[in-house]
């Protein structure tokens, strides 16, 4: 393979499919995309404008037997990536398999298992460990910037609603993501990126979860939802330990900030998201820093008082990930998202889910073992 580009085959020609992974794949020179699966006409049609020398598969299964797909692009409803996961890895691809990467842990561990079985590498679409936002908040939180880190709050809010929300099912189209039965749901989409970040800022291995979700639609998924994990302070106490607090959802019409940390020596406040969605909506790919109008503050004790502190945010690169993918498959880097990194994320969203359901705090699967 290192004498050719890496060909790629995307199966689901959506929004992720065309936007984030076509796009980022476009500037990868090392990868080509060589085949796509999409029963939708005009998506078809739109793969075919994109990707004029692709092949255009009828089936996911017409994909994996394509000689020149060496890894495959799972773009799909959630409740699809495991069966697809197993059936690529089957006939020997390597995947990347967009998030949420499945419905529970025990999906999660059957792809981890059918990959290392066939030899293949497995990744999961967590781009937004490459925000600008939470890069920023990883460089302040390394070098000590609000102290020791008392409570971190990370939050994607919006507002959705109308002045009759309360509607039935039928009256209005509905997409997947609002079926509970396909993954459905802004805690698993959004959850999904806040706690594989959490996971990687906090820890895999949260004391407790104590989660909360509103129903504000007829529907069978909640509209927004709350977890709060407590972690293990000095000799594992949990009275002096790191509160992480993550909200998702569409009710909030004055959005809250994506980023609110407290700390013993002060506190760091975000508004907005990244701004790499919007541009590669626009096409444009590479570094990009925070917007100018979301640019954070950082707040110092100096000198016995509080003071705005000035620093230099980081800039985000989607791009670094599907670059680190292809290194990896030539055997040239380690694989940045390994499928059993985004398990404690998932194994977090579990407990979540059940805290939710019964109103209980709940202890993650991996701080039972």
């Amino acid at each position: 393979m290192a004498d050719r580009r890496i060909g790629v085959g995307i199966v689901g020609y959506g929004l992720a499919g065309r936007v984030f992974h076509a796009t980022l794949i476009r500037h990868v020179p090392a990868m080509k995309v060589v085949a796509v699966v999409t029963r939708d006409d005009a998506r078809r049609a739109n793969a075919k404008s994109d990707h004029p020398e692709a092949r255009l598969h009828a089936t996911p299964e017409a994909l994996f037997a394509d000689d020149g797909v060496d890894v495959v692009v799972i773009a799909t409803p959630h409740d699809t990536h495991l069966p697809l996961t197993l059936a690529a890895t089957a006939a020997g691809k390597h995947v990347i398999c967009d998030k949420v990467m499945c419905l529970d842990a025990d999906e999660g561990e059957q792809m981890c298992a059918a990959a290392e079985a066939a030899g293949v590498l497995l990744s999961v679409f967590q781009n937004r460990r490459w925000d600008a936002d939470y890069l920023t908040v990883q460089d302040v939180l390394a070098r000590g910037l609000v102290g020791e880190p008392f409570v971190i709050e990370s939050c994607v809010t919006g507002y959705r609603l109308t002045p009759g929300y309360k509607l039935p099912s039928g009256d209005l189209p509905r997409a997947w993501r609002t079926y509970a039965e396909f993954g459905g749901g802004p805690f698993r989409d959004w959850g999904a990126h806040l706690l594989d970040q959490a996971v990687q800022l906090a820890g895999d291995t949260p004391l407790r979860v104590h989660a909360d979700f509103q129903y504000r639609r007829d529907w069978d998924v909640e509209t927004a939802g709350t977890a709060l994990l407590t972690y293990a302070g000095p000799d594992g106490r949990i009275g002096d330990g790191l509160r992480y607090v993550v909200e998702v959802g569409n009710i909030s019409a004055i959005a809250r900030p994506r980023w609110y940390i407290r700390g013993s020596e002060g506190a760091y406040l975000q508004y907005g998201r990244d701004a790499q969605e919007a541009a590669l909506h626009r096409g444009e790919v590479g570094p990009r820093p925070m917007d100018p109008e979301n640019a954070p503050r950082l707040v110092r004790d100096v000198s016995g008082t509080m003071q705005d502190v000035p620093f230099e945010g980081k800039s985000g690169n989607y791009l670094a990930y599907y670059e680190n993918v292809a290194e990896a498959i030539r055997g040239g880097a380690a694989l940045a998202v390994t499928g059993r990194s985004v398990l404690p994320s998932i194994r977090i969203i579990d407990a979540a889910m059940r805290s939710a359901s019964t109103g209980s705090v709940v202890m993650p699967a991996a701080a039972r073992a």
